[in-house]
């Protein structure tokens, strides 16, 4: 929660600045514009996984300031607001581990999954920088080219299964137990669990657009037009990689549910956004 307190007061500050270069320049001359834009529909996590990996819908708003260094030619910078969203599947998902009970005899941890499902959903406040090449006439062509940096906002996971049974086996006494509740062994069907912090990192995009602008009068024109951005770097660390289902020996045992993104075989976690965008500008 420090974290995205820290990520919203940066991304603030840098929505001043802009905002008040913006303002302090429009106006002056005509080699400035102005514009809101909106975007989506695909927004997601890109991973690889063991399960299946869902692709989510996001949306991104934000505004841009344009500086032309001549008619076809521009160099822009913005602040935008993207979702991303992504599910994870699995028919099956198992684990094992050794722990100690409360009464410190080690034993066995065992879980096994059937129907699980894992959403997951992040918002980032994005900074793109870009360049931009447009045809001459009133209706042109244009095409944008650039990075973007980005600040988690907020992120959370909330996992469902089918069935959950968890069990423990002790070596002493060759037994495997599948109750009571109490000390963390039981089967449960449909099984919700809370809302939970997905804490990630900052992001590093490269970002293509292309599509049409017409003008519409004097100094307003509309931009239609298509983009990609793609994350080149990891947003999460997992590199200490957790069980998906932790035990802890305290009566009554409460279970710790992680994130399936903490597993090993969960890596290479980027952020990922296409899809039709459109722009309104002011020149």
């Amino acid at each position: 929660m420090k974290k995205y307190i820290r990520n919203y007061i940066t991304s603030l500050s840098v929505v001043t600045v802009i905002l008040g270069s913006c303002l302090n320049g429009y106006g002056q001359d005509r080699k400035q514009e102005f514009s809101i834009a909106v975007g989506g529909p695909m927004s997601f996590l890109k991973y690889n996984t063991a399960g299946e990996s869902v692709p989510g819908n996001g949306i991104n708003a934000g505004i841009r300031y344009s500086y032309y260094l001549n008619e076809g030619l521009s160099i822009g910078i913005g602040v935008e607001y993207q979702t991303y969203s992504s599910d994870v599947k699995y028919g099956f998902y198992g684990g094992q581990y050794n722990a100690v009970d409360a009464e410190n005899e080690a034993f066995q941890f065992r879980y096994k999954a059937t129907g699980l499902r894992e959403q997951q959903k992040l918002g980032y406040v994005n900074i793109p920088i870009g360049i931009q090449f447009e045809t001459p006439g009133a209706t042109k062509l244009y095409l944008a080219a650039g990075a973007k940096v980005g600040f988690a906002t907020n992120g959370s996971y909330e996992s469902t299964y089918g069935n959950l049974t968890t069990s423990g086996y002790y070596p002493e006494y060759n037994v495997e137990l599948f109750s009571p509740a109490f000390a963390g062994f039981e089967s449960v069907n449909n099984l919700k669990t809370s809302k939970q912090d997905l804490d990630t990192d900052v992001s590093y995009s490269a970002t293509f657009e292309t599509g049409l602008k017409q003008k519409l009068g004097d100094r307003s024109a509309i931009y239609i037009g298509v983009y990609l951005d793609y994350g080149l770097n990891t947003i999460y660390d997992n590199k200490e990689s957790k069980n998906l289902v932790q035990y802890h020996p305290e009566l009554p045992v409460q279970l710790q549910y992680n994130s399936i993104l903490d597993a090993s075989h969960s890596n290479d976690i980027r952020l990922v956004s296409y899809g039709f965008k459109l722009r309104y500008a002011i020149r």
